[in-house]
């Protein structure tokens, strides 16, 4: 399989190299533009939908079948933070994307009741180039990496025995997508955002969809409103994460 031939940190290296020479590339040749930043931190009302699970030393399969709304993973909440990171200059955009999850919750597997302690961890980093630029209508492509870290234990009760496995994975994640910003009414913007990733290299294959309402305060403060959404279908190493995020949020930006 291609992901088995690739080493995990060339990968990771060749993309951020990538990403620091189109950073390099931008600061020389647009020096007459400044730079803008963004910093946002946001909730996730996120529902997880999926399965996740790992391979015994038997070879058996052991996978827990997830359904949560936003109200369970509230109540099992355990620890999060959300954040995201934006610089601007000309035709150029860069982000970087940060979602933390710790969950505790019972759940059951097809033979057993059990506890699962679940961490997730996901880093977005993006580089966007604006190929179109009308007076309220824009349009960007993107490229970058998702690192991502799954991390589960899990408490199985079955009659007597009561076993501990812990079980997860990391990976790293090419994507590319589109992005459009429409700026409809003074104050207000719409941003969309749509792309896949994976390939094989990482997780088989993901896909989202992010949809962000822009409501300016003021020079420096803006809050955003979004609903996003998010697949990835991972197997490998004798870890499976078959997931689907999706959920509305909540942020508020400072912009300098």
């Amino acid at each position: 399989m291609l992901k088995s031939k690739i080493s995990k940190s060339k990968i990771l290296n060749s993309l951020l190299s990538c990403l620091l020479a189109s950073l390099l590339l931008v600061n020389h040749s647009v020096k007459a533009e400044t730079w803008k930043f963004e910093i946002s931190p946001y909730l996730w009302l996120v529902n997880q939908q999926g399965q996740t699970g790992y391979v015994d030393e038997n070879g058996i399969p052991v996978v827990v079948d997830m359904d949560m709304s936003f109200s369970e993973i509230f109540e099992n909440l355990d620890g999060a933070a959300l954040l995201n990171f934006q610089a601007n200059k000309a035709d150029w955009q860069f982000w970087i994307d940060l979602v933390y999850m710790k969950l505790k919750y019972e759940t059951k597997t097809d033979f057993a009741s059990a506890e699962l302690t679940a961490k997730q961890k996901m880093l977005d980093i993006v580089a966007a180039y604006r190929f179109s630029n009308e007076t309220n209508n824009q349009w960007y492509g993107y490229a970058g990496v998702r690192a991502i870290d799954i991390s589960n234990s899990l408490e199985v009760r079955f009659l007597e025995l009561n076993r501990k496995p812990n079980f997860g994975d990391d990976w790293y994640d090419p994507l590319i997508g589109i992005k459009n910003k429409w700026s409809f009414t003074e104050g207000f913007y719409l941003i969309s955002r749509a792309d896949i990733g994976g390939f094989g290299v990482g997780s088989d294959f993901s896909w989202g969809l992010n949809f962000t309402m822009n409501q300016d305060l003021s020079e420096n403060w803006a809050l955003k409103y979004s609903f996003r959404y998010l697949d990835i279908d991972y197997d490998d190493n004798d870890f499976i994460f078959d997931m689907a995020s999706s959920g509305f949020g909540l942020g508020i930006t400072y912009q300098f």
